[in-house]
This record gives C-alpha cells, sequence and structure tokens, in this order.
C-alpha cells in the first residue's frame, strides 16, 4: 500500500496528540472487521491526530477521520499522482472537522 504524507503540522490544545497529520494513501478494500462492512478500493485521505516526540509517531485509535477521493480497480502511480492533489483540495475540510472534534471532547 502506498502512502505519502501531505502535511504535518502541530496544533495546540488537541486531546490525542500534538500534531495533525495528513495523508493520501491507496487501500485494495474488502472486508472491514471494526465496522462490520466493507471497505471501497481507492485512494483515500486521512486527517490523524499524532504524538511526534523523540522521532516516534504515535497515534491514538480510532480518532482522526479519511474520505473516499477516488475508487479504483487497481493501483496506477498516474492516479495516485491525482488522488494527491485531490487530497490537497480536501485537506482542509478534514482538518476543520478534526480540529472541532478535539477541541470539544
Amino acid at each position: 500500500m502506498k502512502r505519502t504524507v501531505l502535511e504535518s503540522t502541530p496544533y495546540e490544545g488537541l486531546k490525542s496528540g500534538s500534531h495533525l497529520d495528513v495523508e493520501v494513501y491507496y487501500d485494495k478494500g474488502g472486508a472491514n472487521y471494526f465496522c462490520g462492512g466493507t471497505t471501497q478500493r481507492g485512494y483515500y485521505v486521512s486527517v490523524t491526530p499524532a504524538t511526534h516526540k523523540n522521532g516516534m509517531v504515535s497515534v491514538v485509535l480510532f480518532t482522526g477521520i479519511k474520505k473516499l477521493l477516488l475508487q479504483t480497480s487497481r493501483f496506477s502511480d498516474k492516479q495516485f499522482e491525482q488522488a494527491v492533489e485531490l487530497g490537497r483540495a480536501a485537506a482542509p475540510e478534514l482538518i476543520a472537522y478534526v480540529l472541532e472534534k478535539e477541541k470539544a471532547a
């Protein structure tokens, strides 16, 4: 599974971390045993609160959000580059959602 980090920005006052990591990745899809459904195959953007300390990155499970950018039948580098551009456009909305969720809790 290919991944690329678009940004890792520090924020103060987050409940579950010190930074918000934004990344675009490819998921092969299939059964999702955590939610009891299926995940579509394609390219996703995710925004996750993370703690960066001493060169290590840790995250709390089930925090953050992901969004399907491009549904596809297989991976290709050309589609991945297109998904990165779509991810850059979708990131501000998802960042605002996670910030509101983290500061409200």
